[in-house]
């Protein structure tokens, strides 16, 4: 009797301790303390109110259910209950055992409390269960796990760069469509069988809030299938050299040799450039250099290309303090009409410094020029044309119509000028401005605000010339097509008369009446005649 009682004591005792543990999440070795283990402590990050599991998998799910004890059903997405449902009605073997009503249920994204679902939810995972999962997850369950070995489920302990199986991973979540040559190799089937593996290793260094803090830097866990192919990856790769001293000494070395090398060259090409471009701006006239810009102008054409200077720039000292807020002053006072505000003496003196000779004016630089500009809309296209044609004294007509002055200008800019020897700098600058963005796909209305004035005349002249050409060449064209059309519509009233006679034609009834008669029978009455009249 003693020896009942006190059994029944035991079981009751148990039965508490199995129902506290139940009501509390259960303990669990994440990456941080396991690295057999694939899942990190952030991995079952909440949001808001409900769990919801990043990278999802049957195995993953099994994880969470052991982690979150009875407020399993309560945490979890809708939408990963219902695909966890697989695993209860045959379609995927996840060692738990097939139960329609548990499968229904979980479709139906609603457990209701107390339910039978609910009720089964509230017991830790069988063993079978976990498992399965440990053949996707690794050494997650703690001391629920602790009778199952890797190796039994599939897996192997190894201590690879976590580079090879970020590689492999990367392939199986792409499903083999992308960079399957940049890592181990495996077969289909193997990428199909171990899609869950491979999601949870590329999530370990590619998912920025579920993934280890820092990242891992070793790769412990790999399908026993894999070993082989991820070991001759680690060995055709050079991996293991990558861990030896010398050849990291060596690798530094060579990389900081490459580095001064590439240093080297880019000195020698700036120098080139610089030296060309050198040449090229002191081959230019005076009035190239400046065109009609004034001492303000060309003040502000040093501070913005000393603020924007490019390694061939030949600005001489940063820009100095006070030279921007002049600049400021001085867009104003354009703007408005107003006088050139004075400048200060440090700017004066930074001014001093630089090579008349090598001056580049605003929007007139080979980098500005040569480059297609970011454009959204027309208005962009409307201010890099003022910038471009910014040195120059231009005028402003938005009528784009044809005939009109913009219209003519770009027209002859883009189909007519050609001897630069006769332009000015304005229309040289405005032409090159034209035909460089035409391949770009700038509007020519964009161009209304920056019109040289002493383009007009010509440009009138040339696209009053080609537009005639163009309309006596349409009438030409216009009299050729309404002659074929008069020659074809009297061929087709020919036809037309031919058809119509033959359809109202009839026999002619003037032939000559005449009657014939033949002898056909004798009889003792005389002659019988049979008569034919026509």
């Amino acid at each position: 009797m003693t020896r009942i009682f006190l059994t029944l004591i035991g079981f009751i005792g148990a039965t508490i301790t199995i129902a506290q543990a139940q009501t509390s999440q259960r303990a669990w070795s994440p990456y941080e303390e396991n690295p057999t283990c694939l899942i990190s402590k952030t991995y079952f990050n909440k949001i808001g109110t409900m769990w919801s599991i990043p990278t999802y998998s049957d195995a993953a799910m099994i994880l969470k259910w052991h982690v979150a004890g009875d407020q399993f059903t309560n945490e979890l997405s809708y939408t990963d209950i219902e695909k966890f449902s697989a695993c209860f009605d045959g379609q995927r073997d996840c060692g738990l055992p097939v139960n329609h009503e548990i499968a229904n249920t979980l479709k139906s994204r609603e457990i209701a409390p107390g339910s039978a679902t609910d009720a089964y939810f509230k017991n830790p995972p069988p063993e079978s269960a976990i498992r399965f999962a440990m053949g996707t997850v690794g050494d997650c369950f703690g001391t629920a796990g602790s009778g199952i070995f890797l190796d039994e489920v599939g897996m192997s302990e190894m201590a690879l760069p976590m580079d090879i199986c970020t590689r492999a991973g990367k392939t199986i979540y792409w499903r083999g469509k992308r960079e399957r040559d940049q890592a181990p190799k495996m077969t289909d089937a193997q990428i199909a069988r171990y899609d869950n593996w491979g999601r949870l290793v590329f999530g370990m260094t590619n998912l920025r809030k579920n993934r280890p803090d820092p990242k891992p830097e070793t790769c412990s866990l790999v399908p026993s299938e894999l070993v082989p192919s991820f070991m001759a990856f680690y060995d055709e790769n050079g991996y293991g050299a990558a861990s030896d001293a010398a050849a990291i000494a060596a690798a530094e070395q060579a990389a900081q040799q490459e580095a001064k090398e590439k240093a080297e060259a880019k000195a020698r090409e700036i120098a080139y450039l610089r030296e060309s471009k050198r040449k090229e701006l002191l081959s230019r006239t005076d009035r190239e250099r400046f065109g009609t810009l004034d001492g303000c102008q060309i003040a502000y054409s040093y501070i913005f290309a000393g603020i924007n200077r490019p390694p061939t720039s030949f600005i001489v000292d940063p820009v100095p303090d006070g030279a921007i807020g002049w600049a400021l002053r001085y867009e104003q006072a354009h703007k408005q009409g107003n006088a050139c505000p004075p400048m200060p003496e440090v700017l004066s003196d930074w001014l001093q410094k630089q090579d008349t000779k090598l001056f580049v004016a605003y929007g007139a630089s080979y980098e500005f020029r040569g480059k297609r500009p970011v454009v959204y809309n027309d208005n962009d296209w409307k201010n890099f044309a003022e910038k471009w044609m910014w040195r120059n004294q231009t005028i402003s007509d938005p009528d784009y119509r044809q005939g009109s002055n913009c219209y003519a200008a770009v027209w002859h800019a883009r189909n007519i000028a050609h001897d630069w020897s006769s332009m000015t700098l304005a229309e040289q600058d405005f032409v090159g401005l034209a035909l460089k963005t035409k391949p770009w796909g700038a509007p020519g209305s964009a161009f209304c605000t920056v019109i040289p004035p002493e383009i007009l005349p010509l440009a009138h002249k040339t696209w009053s010339r080609a537009y005639n050409q163009q309309m006596r060449a349409e009438a030409a064209q216009q009299a050729k097509w309404d002659a074929a059309n008069a020659k074809e519509a009297a061929r087709r009233a020919q036809i037309d008369a031919a058809y119509d006679a033959l359809g109202n034609w009839k026999p002619s009834n003037n032939a000559a009446v005449s009657t014939r008669c033949y002898n056909t029978e004798t009889t003792k009455y005389g002659v019988r005649q049979t008569c034919f009249t026509n």
